[in-house]
């Protein structure tokens, strides 16, 4: 993602749990036989072997065998699509997991068997994306056009589509409406854009490349299914995670605003920033994101993240989490010490990953989360 950000949220962190032994006394040597080098990479290879767990798996919706059932799982979260069996009478295995992030729904659907034909009218007002797990089969009905793709694919505005994804693997959904990307565009651009937001088929220029909007919603699924899924997301969390699905999908996927996207942003004035900084010192504890804090200011998104650069050296997306964070250790400083302490201040502070709290915590105050509030019971 460029430099600026533009709300999106920051790439996760790689935490690194292991390391030499620095005990001072080598290790004791392995007890019973020592497995064959043969053996070793037996194993190696199962266990290497085993496919990953399929996004979203916290949010399992329906497994069945019945088509319509599928059909009726997928729909909601998705657009109106109607499903074939690729051979009647054939059982399917099908599994659907869904999950609705603001107004961002994500659904990853395998059918089994021996597969399904998905048809699709125009979308219309609405946006999906279908990211398939592995070669998928598609038609564009009108022209004929025929091909197989591997990587994110934009169901048609106009045209009637027919896919067939792999009944294994699957794929994966997002939709949302085109009103809520073009409020998202208007907000990063400071007006209303000209011509209505359109997206164009793959394969036109967007103004990123279009690996981001799959590198977004993998990070965000593999967040979701880290969270703890019965307690539900908090409002800032959620409220994050939308936004960066929303800006992926206007940088990564040409449409009709592009050009005006990479248009550089008029200069704003720098006597906004004490605004800036007293607004989001107001609001920090409320599920708000970029397009609030420049809304509230009266200005772009470029222009705040222009304004940020040059006051802080940050972007608004780290303005705005510093500033969570300050109220988090504040919390924890006034805090009583209990099994959930740290976890209910994370999740105010907009965090699913209690470890990317952490890593977060520690870099801006040079100590864990559990230091601080361990040094405050002592001092009590």
């Amino acid at each position: 993602m460029p430099a600026s950000g533009f709300g999106a949220a920051d790439p996760p962190f790689l935490n690194y749990a292991g390391g030499p032994d620095r005990s001072g006394t080598d290790p004791a040597p392995p007890r019973g036989p020592v497995p064959s080098t043969e053996r070793l990479s037996a194993e190696t290879t199962m266990i290497t072997s085993q496919p990953p767990p399929p996004p979203l798996s916290a949010y399992q919706r329906v497994v069945s065998d019945d088509i319509d059932v599928l059909h009726d799982a997928v729909e909601p979260f998705a657009v109106g699509h109607d499903l074939q069996a690729r051979h009647p009478g054939a059982r399917l295995d099908g599994h659907v997991n869904a999950l609705g992030v603001g107004a961002v729904n994500l659904v990853w659907v395998r059918y089994g068997g021996d597969g399904v034909i998905v048809d699709a009218p125009p979308t219309e007002g609405h946006f999906a994306l279908c990211s398939p797990m592995a070669p998928m089969d598609l038609e564009y009905r009108d022209t004929r056009s025929r091909g197989t793709i591997d990587a994110s694919h934009i169901l048609s505005h106009d045209e009637p589509m027919r896919m067939v994804p792999d009944p294994a693997r699957g794929c994966l959904i997002i939709a949302t409406s085109t009103g809520r990307l073009a409020d998202h565009l208007a907000g990063h651009l400071g007006r209303e854009h000209a011509p209505p937001l359109r997206f164009l088929r793959t394969g036109e220029t967007a103004l990123t490349p279009s690996s981001i909007v799959e590198r977004t919603w993998r990070y965000v699924c593999d967040v979701l299914d880290d969270a703890t899924a019965s307690g539900g997301l908090h409002p800032i969390a959620e409220r994050t995670l939308e936004e960066s699905l929303l800006t992926a999908i206007l940088l990564g996927v040409p449409n009709t605003a592009t050009e005006s996207l990479a248009e550089a942003p008029s200069p704003a004035p720098h006597r906004l920033a004490g605004v800036i900084r007293d607004w989001v010192e107001a609001h920090h504890h409320q599920p708000v994101g970029v397009t609030d804090i420049a809304a509230a200011a009266g200005i772009s998104v470029r222009q705040l993240q222009a304004i940020c650069q040059d006051q802080w050296g940050m972007t608004p997306t780290r303005l705005l989490r510093g500033v969570r964070l300050d109220h988090a250790r504040d919390a924890l400083i006034g805090a009583l010490p209990g099994p959930r302490t740290i976890t209910d201040v994370a999740e105010a502070a907009g965090y699913l990953h209690m470890s990317r709290f952490a890593a977060h915590y520690r870099q801006r105050f040079g100590e864990t989360p559990t230091q601080t509030l361990r040094q405050n019971a002592a001092s009590q």
